[in-house]
């Protein structure tokens, strides 16, 4: 969505730490056995450390496993969650009781059921809490603040019943007013992503329908919580793509070229990978990704190399090829050719990318579909002691951010920062330490500039 840039306000904002691509550890296996065909993995802080954990679901052995951070580069052995759950297609990590950190929302294909487990503070969790058991062939799960109460609410896309559905949430984990529509009628709908794609300070939901060989479709569907007072979403006019689609796997709201406004990422298993702008007459343009894959799966952005400007990772749907791949961004809104991270796995649909060994740059993990295998790569951007970045980087991590941005510095000292929003609205005024870290879990999804007081430092970061 085209936006006013910062660069007014705040002059060059984005500071290039990096001079040098970097690289990836081979695989290193967190679990050789992790249920059959594991699905969905997501990762967030658990148990409250520095240390982000892995939530994985196996989609054809019931399961939901939580894989706690040993905090030295390896993995607790998986405590089972769930067992009764079949085929969970969706898992999203959000605070939906208010109370010790993230709880575990889940969607149940065959079940018909979008439930979410409550954390116990200690890295635990209680049973099953059901949201909704009519949500026939429950597809994707996204936990966001839709009506702006600041309680995270549910999302679910119900490809069944074609139709994307959100539960209000009254901040205990309760969802009193039961299902709201925020579409139906659209045909087999699958992943979902949100963010303020209009900047009027209410979140907009972008959707991708996922029926085969149909000319699958996507589309942004805007929010009239503001100015209207109350949810109600109206699609865009224009289309985001609505022809020339196979099947349609993933979609995501993204700066891909990192110019301050929000694109959209579209991945189809057995198409293009792509990204989308927005033009000023309202019309998406299509920019194809040429890869090496012929089924990509799920495409992230994420800045990989630390400086300043995202990159894509993408994990191949297939059984064919290479099985993970990243394209570092050339930082004048191109990429630089593919490079291969791994090819020993055998479809994988999901990844998470965080920062696992809290060394202050962005690992991956990912979930081997044929091969029941969990496994993770480190990013060895600081361990290579690039230009000493280790000693004298002035950095934000992770970006994205989730819940907790940290900052490196050579300095471990109290730094004063203010963030504003993309119209240059301050919201947050805090301070920020190499051990104090901000956190940025009430902020809406979306592009944010950090300006570190008296040091002359400004960052651009992305909450998701």
């Amino acid at each position: 969505m085209k936006r006013t840039l910062l660069t007014l306000l705040f002059g060059v904002f984005i500071l290039s730490t990096s001079t040098s691509q970097t690289t990836f550890s081979t695989k290193m296996p967190i679990d050789t056995n992790a249920g059959t065909n594991p699905y969905v993995v997501v990762s967030g802080l658990i148990n409250n450390d520095a240390y982000p954990d892995l939530v994985v679901s196996a989609y054809n052995a019931s399961t939901i496993k939580l894989y706690i951070n040993n905090t030295d580069g390896s993995f607790a052995a998986p405590v089972t969650i769930s067992s009764t759950l079949s085929q969970v297609g969706g898992i999203s990590l959000a605070d939906i009781d208010g109370i010790n950190g993230l709880d575990i929302v889940a969607t149940s294909y065959a079940d018909n059921k979008a439930v979410w487990f409550a954390n116990n503070g200690s890295g635990g969790f209680g049973t099953e809490n059901v949201i909704s058991s009519s949500v026939t062939s429950a597809a994707g799960v996204h936990t966001a603040d839709v009506n702006n109460d600041t309680y995270i609410d549910v999302i679910v896309s119900v490809n069944g019943d074609d139709k994307v559905v959100w539960y209000a949430n009254d901040g205990t984990g309760n969802f009193p007013g039961g299902e709201n529509t925020i579409v139906s009628g659209l045909n087999q709908p699958g992943d979902i992503d949100m963010i303020d794609f209009d900047d009027d300070g209410d979140l907009d939901i972008v959707i991708s329908t996922a029926e085969y060989a149909a000319n699958g479709r996507v589309d942004v569907y805007y929010n009239d919580l503001i100015p209207g007072g109350s949810v109600a979403f109206t699609v865009d006019a224009n289309p985001v793509t609505d022809s020339g689609n196979v099947y349609l796997f993933d979609v995501d709201f993204a700066d891909v070229n990192d110019d301050g406004n929000i694109d959209i990422l579209v991945s189809d298993s057995f198409g293009d990978l792509a990204w989308f702008n927005k033009e000023l007459d309202g019309t998406y343009t299509k920019n194809i990704i040429s890869i090496s894959m012929a089924n990509p799966g799920t495409v992230e952005s994420a800045d990989m190399d630390d400086d300043g400007y995202n990159d894509l990772v993408i994990t191949n749907g297939g059984t064919v090829g290479n099985d993970l791949i990243w394209f570092e961004s050339t930082d004048i809104g191109g990429f630089n050719s593919e490079s291969v991270i791994d090819a020993t796995q055998a479809q994988i649909f999901t990844l998470a990318i965080d920062d696992f060994d809290n060394d202050g740059d962005l690992d991956i993990a990912t979930v081997d579909y044929q091969n029941f295998d969990v496994n993770w790569f480190e990013n060895e951007l600081y361990t290579l002691g690039i230009n000493d970045l280790t000693q004298n980087t002035f950095n934000i991590y992770p970006n994205p951010v989730k819940n907790k941005l940290y900052v490196k510095s050579p300095n471990n000292e109290n730094y004063n920062v203010a963030v504003y929003d993309i119209l240059g609205k301050n919201v947050v005024n805090s301070t920020i330490s190499p051990n104090t870290p901000l956190n940025v879990s009430s902020l809406y999804n979306g592009i944010y500039i950090i300006k570190f007081e008296g040091h002359n430092k400004t960052f651009k970061f992305v909450k998701e």
